[in-house]
């Protein structure tokens, strides 16, 4: 029988847009994993969410939403696919990353960085935009989320395109 399992990969990120540069990135993002034949994961909701699900949905691919409350909240994106209501509030941030494959950081507060650290506790893969200011800027400058550092635990990338290609590349590579 074939594995027809495809790779789910975590968009997280500022829960309201700061530039026009980070919806064009988060948007892209969106865009190059639904091009890429993969499900993009994230919090359901405004901001980087918003725009990755939107380049996901104008590419024809599949987006699951990981809400924090139920499908009547007026904030989530109407792009989503799929609207998985918790009712865990900010509780819900270990369950975006660890039903991710690998997690894309683009800008983001405290929230991202909950779901940066559970990513890294759970050994997912992490791209961070850096061009992008955030704690994804921040993490991806030390380069790791650890005590001290360890070496290439965080990728870096300034564009969406090229921060969806080197986490399906780390995706893949620790699927080996």
């Amino acid at each position: 029988m074939m594995n027809k399992t495809r790779l789910q990969i975590g968009v997280i990120g500022d829960s309201q847009i700061r530039t026009k540069f980070q919806y064009n990135v988060a948007y892209e993002i969106g865009q190059e994993i639904a091009n890429s034949g993969y499900i993009l994961i994230c919090g359901g909701r405004g901001g980087v969410m918003d725009a990755a699900v939107k380049g996901a949905f104008d590419a024809s691919g599949i987006s699951i939403g990981i809400l924090p409350a139920g499908t009547d909240d007026k904030e989530i994106s109407p792009y989503l696919t799929v609207k998985i209501p918790t009712y865990l509030h900010w509780g819900r941030n270990p369950l975006v990353s660890l039903s991710s494959d690998g997690v894309i950081a683009c800008g983001g507060g405290v929230g991202t960085l909950s779901e940066l650290a559970y990513a890294s506790l759970y050994n997912r893969p992490i791209v961070c935009i850096t061009s992008v200011n955030g704690w994804s800027k921040e993490i991806g400058k030390r380069g790791s989320l650890h005590h001290p550092p360890e070496p290439k635990q965080v990728l870096c990338a300034e564009t969406g395109k090229d921060a969806v290609v080197q986490i399906i590349q780390r995706i893949l590579s620790s699927k080996q």
